[in-house]
């Protein structure tokens, strides 16, 4: 079965929309938005807007989901380098720190609540299940619940993010790298 490639135009006029309606999204909300304005900002006909997408919830669900997925691959990207727990569990901290602080807006766009698709999430949290099961046989991490895990490992980083992206912390949060990944490190390690 080949696979189906988009044009590059197509593509080119997805992102300008994608990237439009980020910066919508952000100013008004998804609720307050409105497609006229997206399709003002991104240069897209009302048509092109809805070939792309099935209307203004769609197209912040696929703007979201295409945000979390560039985060998550960066995530993989660093776990699956990463030989030993160590540098996996300190590579992931400082990763989402990094991301963060790269991609602002697109941050504070996660930070929205909007739900990641199932299939995406549960392919996400395989492969990360994936590198920490040989670590957790071996011992070198501690055996806990995946929610307490997840909190110890990136709620602290998630956190000061959350403080970064809302304006009440001014200090960015890659300046937190080194104490937080090792905070995590010894939250994890057996």
């Amino acid at each position: 079965m080949m696979a189906t490639r988009t044009h590059p135009a197509t593509s080119a006029r997805r992102q300008d929309i994608l990237d439009a309606a980020l910066t919508v999204f952000l100013a008004r909300g998804v609720a307050g938005a409105s497609i006229e304005e997206i399709r003002e900002r991104s240069g897209a006909s009302i048509g092109s807007i809805y070939h792309h997408f099935d209307g203004k919830d769609a197209l912040a669900d696929d703007l979201y989901n295409e945000i979390l997925g560039d985060y998550q691959d960066g995530l993989l990207t660093v776990l699956e380098a990463a030989p030993m727990a160590r540098a996996g569990i300190e590579g992931a901290v400082v990763h989402h720190l990094d991301w963060v602080t790269a991609n602002r807006d697109r941050a504070r766009f996660l930070l929205t609540g909007r739900r990641a698709r199932r299939e995406q999430n549960r392919r996400f949290f395989a492969r990360v299940n994936a590198w920490l099961q040989p670590h957790l046989t071996r011992g070198e991490l501690r055996e806990m619940s995946a929610e307490a895990r997840h909190a110890l490992w990136l709620g602290p980083s998630q956190e000061l993010s959350r403080q970064w992206l809302q304006g009440t912390v001014r200090r960015k949060p890659t300046e937190d790298a080194q104490v937080l990944s090792a905070a995590a490190w010894t939250a994890l390690s057996n």
